[in-house]
């Protein structure tokens, strides 16, 4: 069944909503490219007693099959040649791998986001200047460029322009897009699409967007980005 928009300027679509019941209603093979920043499975713990941030891995292995069902939805929508981008980290790792081989969609590539910046850390552990980018491609996705390694250098600091907490710079979501030599008018799907950045990147892009975000509140400030003169 046909959702509402919650913002649609005939470039960017976005949706307010759980992915889980959007993606459902796009159209089969219509999406060239979904770039997202899926939420990392920090917190996920079934009971409070757990130490660790993630929990344990009966709790990982449950957010894992959450992971699968928005792969294999999110799979249906790519064309034969599309490919997924996804960002993740150290501690979302395992899970995102058992939800690729769940989602019979395997990884092509890990790729290391250096940041050029070392975040903040405990007095345990070193201090972390990475995040990754998972590849999982359709059958018919290439790399034009073979000289593209797998570390993608792009510096970001600690502050955070649109107030989302996991905001990725636009500069890094265009490498992204790049890669993927993106067409003009292609369409780009982000399920989480957060504080915007890949709806602005796709635009300063000539693509198209369809975003989906859960939070009206980011909604709100999606809507407040793309309606601005200069994307930021």
């Amino acid at each position: 069944r046909a959702v509402t928009p919650y913002y649609d300027d005939g470039g960017v679509t976005l949706y307010h909503g759980d992915c889980l019941d959007v993606l459902p209603t796009l159209r089969a093979a219509s999406i060239h490219s979904v770039i997202t920043d899926s939420p990392y499975v920090i917190g996920a713990v079934s009971s409070g007693a757990m130490a660790s941030k993630s929990g344990g891995w009966g709790d990982m292995m449950n957010s894992a099959l959450w992971f699968t069902s928005w792969y294999k939805m999110a799979a249906r929508t790519l064309k034969p040649d599309g490919a997924m981008w996804t960002f993740l980290n150290w501690r979302t790792l395992p899970v995102v791998m058992r939800a690729a081989v769940d989602s019979e969609w395997p990884i092509a590539s890990l790729a290391v986001w250096d940041k050029q910046w070392i975040g903040p850390g405990g007095s345990v552990g070193l201090r972390p200047s990475y995040e990754m980018i998972a590849l999982l491609p359709r059958p018919n996705f290439a790399v034009a460029d073979r000289g593209v390694a797998d570390v993608l250098r792009h510096k970001v600091g600690s502050y955070k322009p649109n107030g989302h907490p996991a905001e990725k710079p636009v500069g890094l979501v265009h490498r992204l897009m790049e890669i993927s030599t993106l067409a003009p008018g292609s369409v780009v799907l982000d399920p989480f699409l957060g504080s915007g950045t890949t709806a602005v990147a796709a635009k300063q892009h000539g693509l198209r967007c369809i975003g989906i975000e859960a939070e009206e509140r980011y909604c709100e400030i999606i809507a407040a980005r793309l309606a601005q003169g200069v994307l930021l």
